[in-house]
């Protein structure tokens, strides 16, 4: 493949190298969920606003390994396309329920925007963990030329254990190994800085400053596009934090904010929250930034092979945190597991209910099995424990001795 290089300078002394092909296409990947995804569009215009344009454009988000997805086959591996039409559903034994989804709200968006009618939409699967995607992304830059990934809020930066209070760092982290193990022709577009709650202001200033990113101001024109069509497709489905969050920065006048942002635990009918107060540096979050993906240094963007295997050199081998895994379904081996593994940015009493019930779930024969730490499983009352029968050592799978 034959690649025309050309550098935008936006600083003394600050370049970034971009790649194109003869297509003169890009695709827009959305790194961590549904906020990310529809960041995309941002990413486009802001781009397009400082000299880079494409003949063609395409947008991805990725698929939550812990949903079933109704989105339809393509002769892509590890991707499929996302519909208007599509659907989520929780896992379960018995058939899961509907529950709501971004990406078919952004399809039908690029839908009805005539300025990126007809693009398409894909879904990336993180089935196959890293190893899988790397795959996925070595295909799609055979079809186009630059692959851009985006990013808002900054989770993408997490450092380690100093980062307390991160929430999701998993999607991301598996994404940006993958972008960069295929060694594919982009870059990583990062705006809202430390608008998704996850890492405080001084750290992950310092953290992109590490990667000596090209700096731009965002446009009030794109940002209040932006919001409208936040307004009118995405708000209606799922109301998150992280959009709001840096519309409200970037309109500020005060050099700091706060919000409330929470860990959640979902597990079932079973509804419980961790508030916290995060600062948000509005200065940074009036920006973005185009980063070399390699240049970032996150110990979660490691090799693996599913999520399991990300969940094991991660949070049993490194960190133990708030992350997307945490109370999840998961299919191994054809039998339905779940993730007990309550975020420790619960109190213990939080913990103490999420275990209770979780395993009650698993007694009742709801889940063939669930994952567990080795202290929460010591937590559960005696009661419950003696229908239990624990293996492992670092992380143990338990299962129960009789069905009720």
């Amino acid at each position: 493949m034959h690649f025309l290089h050309f550098r935008v300078v936006s600083r003394k002394d600050a370049h970034f190298t971009m790649y194109r092909d003869k297509s003169q296409k890009a695709l827009f990947v959305g790194i961590g969920g549904g906020n990310d995804a529809f960041s995309a569009i941002l990413a486009a215009r802001s781009l397009k606003r400082v000299g880079y344009e494409w003949d063609e454009y395409a947008f991805a988000g990725v698929l939550s390994p812990f949903h079933h997805h109704t989105t339809t086959e393509i002769h892509i591996p590890g991707a499929s396309l996302v519909k208007h039409d599509s659907m989520r559903f929780l896992l379960a034994k018995d058939g899961g329920s509907r529950i709501g989804f971004v990406d078919a709200a952004i399809a039908r968006l690029l839908g009805e925007t005539s300025e990126f009618e007809g693009a398409p939409l894909f879904g990336l699967s993180l089935k196959d963990g890293s190893i899988g995607l790397a795959q996925t992304f070595e295909v799609l830059a055979q079809i186009y030329g630059t692959i851009v990934l985006v990013d808002v809020g900054g989770d993408c930066f997490y450092q380690g254990s100093t980062d307390t209070h991160v929430l999701s760092p998993m999607f991301d982290a598996i994404v940006l190994n993958a972008f960069v193990k295929s060694r594919v022709p982009g870059m990583l577009f990062e705006t809202g800085a430390g608008t998704d709650g996850e890492i405080d202001p001084e750290p992950l200033e310092k953290a992109i400053g590490g990667t000596s990113p090209n700096t731009y101001f965002l446009h009030p024109d794109d940002m209040s596009a932006w919001e409208k069509l936040y307004e009118t497709y995405i708000s209606p489905v799922r109301k998150g934090n992280t959009v709001p969050a840096t519309i409200q920065a970037f309109k500020s006048e005060e050099p700091v904010i706060e919000r409330e942002y929470r860990a959640r635990a979902h597990v079932d009918k079973l509804r419980l929250y961790s508030p916290f107060t995060q600062r948000i540096n509005t200065g940074l979050a009036k920006k973005f930034f185009l980063i070399e993906p390699s240049s970032i240094r996150n110990p979660f963007a490691i090799d693996c092979t599913n999520p399991f295997d990300w969940f094991m050199k991660t949070q049993v081998a490194l960190n133990r945190t708030n992350c997307e895994a945490n109370h999840e379904l998961l299919y191994q081996d054809r039998k339905l597991g779940r993730f007990l593994t309550p975020s420790p940015l619960f109190e213990s009493d939080g913990r103490r209910a999420i275990v209770s019930y979780g395993i009650d779930r698993l007694i009742y024969g709801k889940t063939d099995f669930v994952w567990m730490f080795p202290d929460d499983f010591e937590s559960i009352d005696p009661d419950q424990k003696a229908w239990l029968i624990p293996s492992g050592d670092k992380l143990l799978t338990v299962t129960v001795k009789n069905k009720r």
